[in-house]
């Protein structure tokens, strides 16, 4: 299913040093002015296949840095604009995506609910690992999915410590900055 493999030669990362949580992004640049973004990570860990991806000035990637700067300084951005490669995805994965991508600003839905926004109501399972191994946090609000009975559950494929932490802190962000 390789519709589009990225060239090394082309890649380049952005990293925001944020107070919150460093934000590293690696995206393919395509042309002068696009970029397709293949991965966020919540760290400065620039790495694409086992090779470090060397830093960039792309103006879309620019962009897509200071939408991601601005939402953790509060400002109530809507991430879903930045484009996200979902090439290698299955069919599955790429409407879980979807479905998070659709989880407004400030509310949470549990991982059944994404399940049925997803068309798979059985599948709930199926999705939480969708959510635990998205490449895109943030952009895919994955710190927005909770569990039924309302607790925050896990962040980044942690049930504890920082990452949980973190998804708190974001969700608190939301609640604080939500109209």
């Amino acid at each position: 299913m390789n519709k589009h493999l990225p060239d090394f030669q082309n890649l380049i990362s952005f990293t925001i040093r944020h107070q919150i949580t460093p934000v590293s992004l690696i995206a393919e640049a395509l042309k002068k002015r696009c970029c397709r973004l293949l991965s966020i990570s919540l760290s400065s860990r620039t790495m694409w296949a086992g090779k470090i991806v060397p830093a960039g000035s792309h103006p879309a990637l620019k962009q897509y840095a200071c939408l991601i700067s601005q939402y953790l300084d509060g400002a109530h951005n809507d991430l879903s604009s930045i484009g996200i490669s979902t090439d290698e995805f299955s069919e599955f994965r790429r409407r879980v995506t979807k479905a998070a991508q659709t989880i407004p600003y400030g509310k949470t839905v549990s991982y059944a609910g994404l399940a049925c926004k997803a068309g798979y109501p059985r599948a709930v399972r199926a999705v939480a690992s969708v959510m635990r191994n998205n490449p895109f946090p943030l952009v895919v609000p994955c710190h927005r999915v909770i569990r039924s009975d309302g607790s925050i559950g896990g962040y980044a494929g942690k049930t504890s410590g920082k990452p949980v932490a973190l998804k708190r802190r974001l969700l608190a962000l939301e609640k604080n900055t939500a109209e």
